[in-house]
């Protein structure tokens, strides 16, 4: 085994003092860039800007780490990355249209308990994922929502009904929302696995959900009003 060439491939040893300072200089040059740019935190960033982030990880990885490219060649890449980010900046600015396209549109992703049928019609909503920021916030079932909105950004924004407004809802806690039935094991009111839509069943009876019209799996609701102390 040749371990020159397993620790340091065709260069040599002193090479990688080139190499510290090569990432010096794109380290100091995305910070400046994106400085500039005014980034946001990680979590606000749209997909569009999301796609910049990673063409200038791109353009300013290659030249830390191989030698026969150089650092200027970096530097036309980030040119054009920020020139294009400036120019999509400005239509941004002056087109709701561009907008929409770029960074997306909020969606009703709940609206008074249940899935709102924008998200089944779009399946944006991923189950468990959307049950975790519920719990995170303390909700214990989807009655006490009034409102949740997916942002673009990835985020969720939830508005609560007030205590005297809140409904039976679907369970988000794993022992709870994991206790499915098919068959009605006793009369009560009872929310689609599915969408949270809420309805009073009979005992032994077995029915399909009449809003999503995708289910016919049952969980028994809660009706708490208050929040989860956690």
């Amino acid at each position: 085994m040749d371990w020159q060439e397993l620790l340091f491939g065709d260069e040599s040893a002193n090479f990688l003092l080139e190499i510290a300072l090569r990432s010096v200089i794109m380290f100091l040059l995305i910070f400046l860039g994106l400085r500039v740019a005014g980034r946001r935190g990680v979590r606000q960033l749209s997909i569009f800007e999301l796609l910049i982030i990673i063409s200038l990880g791109s353009a300013a990885g290659d030249p830390m780490i191989y030698k026969e490219i150089g650092v200027i060649n970096s530097l036309v890449a980030f040119a054009v990355v920020f020139f294009v980010y400036w120019l999509i900046t400005k239509l941004v600015e002056n087109s709701d249209k561009m907008e929409n396209i770029l960074e997306g549109e909020p969606m009703y992703i709940i609206r008074d308990g249940r899935v709102s049928k924008e998200a089944l019609k779009n399946k944006v909503l991923a189950g468990d994922e959307f049950f975790a920021s519920l719990r995170f916030h303390s909700f214990s079932h989807m009655g006490q929502v009034k409102a949740a909105i997916l942002e673009t950004s990835g985020e969720v924004s939830i508005l609560p009904f007030d205590d005297a407004e809140v409904r039976p809802g679907l369970p988000v806690w794993p022992d709870q929302l994991h206790k499915m039935y098919k068959v009605i094991p006793h009369e009560g009111v009872y929310a689609c696995f599915k969408c949270g839509s809420t309805k009073l069943i009979a005992k032994d009876e077995r029915t399909e959900c009449t809003f999503c019209k995708k289910n016919d799996l049952w969980v028994e609701a809660v009706s708490d009003a208050k929040k989860q102390l956690v």
